[in-house]
């Protein structure tokens, strides 16, 4: 996944893609990333090995930005889109610091609800914005319940795919150059040629 992830970026940076936080591009995992993941598994409890493997072997990516005349229905800063248009969904992947400090989010927001009873269920990580966040829409989270000794954990809020997993969604986003939102094209509306080369011999799993 890595190695594709790597791929996708250095491809669409030789396009000319915009990218919406150019500091926040790639960042591969570092000393402090593995080591708050750590901590965090001692705390929370079990992490699913397949967000364990995206914490501590990927790292860290935002592909959020804009896609211009290559990626056209890839927006970040653009017009505001309508209720029906087409959201690619670029990929975003977290860093395990950011596990830990979205951790320490949800303790201090448990430690002030008057009513904890949601808390009970578990610890709801962000995964990552969802499709419409990703186009700079106001929208919600794709979550991952946890703990959790599941190998492979539900993607929980990614539009259009009730019950995905994440391996899976992981996959989806290669097939389709890292905007996975775009299986969901129009028969009308032409998919870009972009994504045949950002997605060439990738490598699947």
């Amino acid at each position: 996944m890595a190695v594709n992830v790597d791929a996708i970026v250095d491809r669409l940076t030789a396009a000319g893609y915009a990218f919406a936080s150019p500091d926040r591009i790639r960042q591969l995992p570092t000393t402090g990333d593995l080591k708050a993941v750590k901590r965090a598994e001692q705390v929370i409890g079990p992490l699913p090995l397949a967000l364990r493997a995206c914490l501590e072997i990927v790292g860290a990516v935002n592909l959020c930005g804009d896609g211009g005349k290559v990626l056209p229905q890839v927006s970040y800063h653009a017009d505001p889109h309508e209720e029906g248009d087409l959201y690619p969904d670029p990929l975003v992947l977290p860093s395990g610091r950011h596990l830990w400090n979205d951790w320490e989010c949800w303790t201090e927001d448990f430690e002030r609800s008057e009513s904890r009873s949601v808390h009970y269920q578990g610890f709801s990580f962000t995964f990552a914005p969802d499709e419409l966040h990703k186009a700079n829409v106001s929208g919600s989270e794709q979550d991952i319940l946890l703990p959790s000794r599941s190998a492979d954990p539900e993607l929980i809020g990614a539009r259009g795919r009730e019950g995905v997993m994440l391996v899976e969604y992981l996959r989806i986003s290669l097939a389709w150059g890292g905007f996975p939102g775009y299986d969901a094209t129009p028969l009308d509306v032409p998919v870009p040629q972009m994504l045949e080369e950002l997605r060439r011999d990738l490598l699947m799993f």
